[in-house]
């Protein structure tokens, strides 16, 4: 449908016209029910007067003579100014004002006129209604009355004409205050939409000079200018005010989210998208919809100030939550992850558990076996030196899991410093073979190496000599006697890969993630038995990511399993092959 466009003085018309009629109409019908009801009032009272005066008369009447009767009803008629009825008890008219007495036989009968049936009943009738006999609309009242000779209805009658002329009256004032109102409403408006219309023009002239660039003299273009310049400043402001805001937010490692107050999202960072899984439908939803965790959801209905931790089932982080209630809008939620703190918390109190326990078992030997030297063992030629001999292994154990744990220590907190150069695999594996030699000869355990020639690595000539003999004593110390253990290498796409090969019992799927943490055992008193500090591979592991490399465990078919470890490929000819200082001591089994 299409819409009608006013111009200036149109609206202004319509709105005086439609104040007029609001006033008017609204105040037209008020006066006529007022008028209606105060005249209709001033008649009954009127009436009432007339009908007591009347049925007085009619009771003091002589004998019943209808041609009296009619009479007598004519005359109160006229003197009261008003119709005068007089009704039989079976209803016949025997005398009415406005009707001869030769017409009396030919008007109906009366006796089911709403007004007599109420007189006779109760002693007074009132009824209001066109007549038929007159064809006027007339207000009627009636009262029984009972003569020396004559008994019946007496009743008077008033026509309405009075209450309609009035209307009719008010009628045409209203019109007539209506037609001046909506004239002088146009006068105003057309006067309003002059002056109205030259000062737009004027606004509207300034606005397109404006626009156009084009400098105009005058107050109001001024004023213009100050003011586009004012909105286009804090339009700017608001603009960067909100990409900060947003770049903060979504920069946020946090995860933050907006409620309202029915627990329904508002806003949500690309954090909290992350820690619940949700999609980009999220905004709109209910949290509880998102995210069905029970702590969360108790958290939010709290509605006050409150902190939990809890787990996230989704995506198996666990967060700890914040909840900040914003009065009158909702709350702001923010998510903190901590599963690697808790992990980290974990490790720690797992590490102190181990460590205590590791130290403390050779401590307790060493100890022990001194009280008892001490207490006169020493003197005894077969049992001292029994127990000098658990004294030094017990140190010696002592020895290597403090070193163990100082060299941990360095990598973990990056103050191991690598030196990588271009180092020949193949030799370095032969040295790594020479220091494992003792422990392999007393195990029977036969160790092939079946690396390619020239191939070499980008590494740090001792930490890759470390990760090699970690490798091969922990091969040699888990595969059962008389068994054998490969050592392997091969370059691929800019890498290579070393693999150890052994025929041991295999590490099962659930150990394979953790057997490279510290003091992780699959069998805990095999590996003690062993002499192993169960560090070997943890330093192992860090060794080869501090010189860019990775490592893995996978198994070996049909038996046992493999340890590789892949660096970068050297671009350049080795330099030097790795030459330890000293020959090494066949270290314990980890």
């Amino acid at each position: 449908m299409a819409r009608i466009h006013l111009g200036l003085r149109g609206n202004l018309f319509v709105v005086a016209l439609a104040l007029t009629l609001a006033v008017l109409i609204p105040g037209g019908l008020y006066l006529q029910h007022e008028l209606r009801v105060t005249t209709g009032d001033r008649i009954e009272r009127d009436l009432e007067r007339d009908l007591e005066a009347a049925r007085a008369l009619f009771e003091t009447a002589p004998a019943p003579d209808p041609a009296a009767i009619d009479a007598l009803a004519d005359r109160l008629g006229h003197a009261l100014g008003c119709r005068v009825t007089v009704i039989a008890t079976d209803g016949r008219v025997i005398g009415d004002s406005s009707v001869a007495f030769a017409a009396l036989p030919e008007v109906e009968n009366h006796g089911d006129r709403p007004e007599v049936i109420e007189a006779l009943a109760h002693g007074h009738g009132h009824a209001g209604r066109r007549s038929r006999t007159i064809q006027a609309d007339l207000l009627y009242l009636a009262m029984p009355f009972r003569g020396a000779g004559l008994s019946g209805v007496v009743r008077v009658a008033q026509p309405l004409l009075e209450i309609q002329q009035a209307l009719a009256r008010l009628r045409w004032l209203l019109l007539i205050a209506g037609v001046i109102s909506v004239a002088v409403g146009v006068a105003l408006s057309a006067a309003a939409a002059h002056f109205m219309s030259r000062t737009m023009r004027d606004l509207v002239d300034s606005a397109h000079a404006l626009a156009g660039g084009v400098a105009q003299p005058g107050p109001l273009a001024g004023s213009l200018k100050r003011l586009a310049q004012e909105i286009e400043r804090t339009v700017a402001a608001l603009a960067s005010e909100r990409a900060r805001s947003a770049a903060v937010l979504e920069g946020m490692s946090e995860g933050v989210i907006a409620l309202d107050q029915g627990s329904r999202v508002t806003l949500m960072n690309r954090a909290a998208h992350g820690l619940l899984g949700s999609g980009d439908d999220a905004v709109g939803r209910p949290l509880l919809e998102l995210v069905r965790v029970p702590a969360l959801d108790e958290l939010v209905r709290a509605g006050k100030p409150r902190t939990a931790e809890m787990e996230l089932a989704v995506t198996r982080r666990r967060v700890l939550a914040r909840l900040a209630p914003q009065p009158g809008t909702g709350a702001i939620l923010v998510l903190h992850d901590v599963t690697e703190l808790h992990r980290l918390e974990t490790v720690r109190r797992d590490f102190v558990a181990n460590a205590s326990h590791e130290l403390r078992t050779p401590v307790s030997v060493i100890s022990a076996n001194a009280e008892t030297l001490a207490g006169g063992a020493l003197t005894d030629a077969a049992a001292a030196p029994v127990l000098i001999d658990a004294i030094h292994r017990n140190a010696a154990r002592l020895t290597s899991l403090i070193t163990d744990l100082l060299d941990l220590s360095r990598l973990e907190a990056g103050r191991f410093r690598v030196d990588l150069e271009s180092v020949a695999l193949g030799p370095a594996a032969a040295r790594a073979l020479e220091a494992v030699e003792r422990l392999a000869e007393r195990r029977r355990t036969s160790i092939s190496i079946e690396v390619p020639d020239g191939l070499a690595v980008a590494a740090d000539a001792s930490g890759l000599h470390q990760v090699m003999v970690n490798l091969l004593s922990n091969a040699i110390s888990h595969t059962p006697e008389g068994t054998g253990v490969v050592v392997s290498g091969a370059a691929d796409a800019g890498r290579v890969r070393l693999e150890v090969r052994d025929d041991g019992p295999g590490i099962p799927p659930a150990h394979r993630q953790r057997i490279f943490e510290r003091f992780y055992r699959i069998d805990p008193g095999r590996s003690r038995e062993m002499g192993g500090t169960g560090l070997g591979l943890s330093i192992v592991k860090h060794l080869v990511e501090t010189m860019g490399g990775s490592i893995g465990v996978g198994p070996n078919r049909p038996r046992g399993s493999i340890f590789w470890v892949e660096l970068a490929a050297a671009l350049t000819p080795p330099t030097r092959l790795i030459t330890p200082a000293a020959p090494p001591t066949p270290p314990a089994a980890t």
